[in-house]
């Protein structure tokens, strides 16, 4: 059974436009309140995550505090190139490459070199391994992935760099974070989707690929913005009976013919997800657009949580 707080990372991806940043961010709150420190990471210069999350004050190195036990973090990959740089080659020497325009360029060229540096970052503010300034452990990492396409890239990066890296500290890195996405009793892979045909089949073909690749599978289904008022045929019934007007009682029964439609669509759909994955699966509804968006994911950290347990 998936529990947020036994993961020391929780990779969660999906479909573009499924709302991984929000469940990331709920996913943080449920498991920063079961008691774990938690950092919840994106890849982005936009600090999506902090506000999402109610975070405040200045960060220091990247990683902001949003209550307790709970931090922020928005991975820059300009700013995480530097960071390695000065790791690698020291003070001097980095500002020179990293002021570099043609060195960035080869770095960002080389096969998985970006996406091995965006997850070896996130990978570094785990536990045991107090990050820079902030010097800051955290049993759990959730990492904002990014959309499917890319998101495999990042999974894949450490395997593919540490195979053409001839030796040293990055390819220490990077076997060490390889051996850690395919650790399943210390990373969860979480995937989130929608009751609709495509980001459904996406899903299916990212577990195949996790079983090919890493030789796991998904630990979570996550399908968001679930229809949740579907109406049985005995609402329908009663909808007949208590409308007086013919023309009134055509268009309740149309919209609740429609709205059962969609249920039962959605609802098969989910059932083939769950027999083709297998990871468990749970349903958060389309919450209301006058939510804030702290409160709309602190109403689903409430949701997942009671799901979980």
């Amino acid at each position: 059974m998936f529990t947020t707080e036994k993961s020391e990372l929780i990779v969660v991806t999906g479909k573009g436009g499924v709302g991984r940043t929000t469940i990331s961010a709920a996913l943080g709150i449920a498991t920063a309140s079961a008691g774990t420190s938690t950092v919840v990471c994106e890849v982005s210069q936009q600090a999506v995550i902090p506000a999402l999350l109610g975070a405040s004050g200045k960060p220091v190195d990247g990683v902001i505090s949003a209550g307790p036990g709970l931090s922020a973090a928005s991975i820059d990959p300009d700013a995480t190139l530097r960071d390695w740089i000065r790791g690698q080659f020291g003070g001097t020497i980095a500002k020179t490459l990293g002021s570099s325009k043609s060195f960035s360029q080869l770095i960002a060229a080389a096969p998985g070199a970006a996406e091995l540096l965006t997850i070896t970052k996130a990978w570094e503010l785990g536990p045991g391994r107090g990050f820079g300034k902030s010097s800051v452990d955290h049993d759990t990492v959730i990492l904002d992935a990014p959309a499917s396409g890319h998101g495999i890239a990042m999974l894949r990066s450490p395997r593919t760099f540490a195979d053409i890296a001839a030796g040293g500290q990055i390819r220490k890195q990077a076997e060490k974070v390889w051996d850690l996405l395919r650790d399943e009793t210390r990373c969860a892979i979480v995937a989130v989707t929608l009751p609709s045909e495509l980001p459904v089949t996406e899903t299916v073909e990212l577990d195949g690929w996790l079983h090919d690749v890493l030789g796991r599978r998904l630990d979570l289904v996550v399908v968001n913005r679930c229809e949740s008022h579907g109406f049985t045929s005995r609402d329908l019934g009663r909808i007949g009976a208590s409308v007086t007007s013919g023309e009134l009682k055509r268009a309740a029964i149309d919209v609740a013919d429609a709205a059962a439609d969609r249920q039962n669509e959605q609802d098969a759909l989910i059932g083939e997800l769950e027999d083709q994955v297998g990871a468990p699966t749970i349903r958060l509804p389309e919450l209301s657009a006058g939510l804030t968006g702290p409160e709309i994911v602190s109403q689903l950290a409430e949701l997942i949580t009671a799901q979980l347990t």
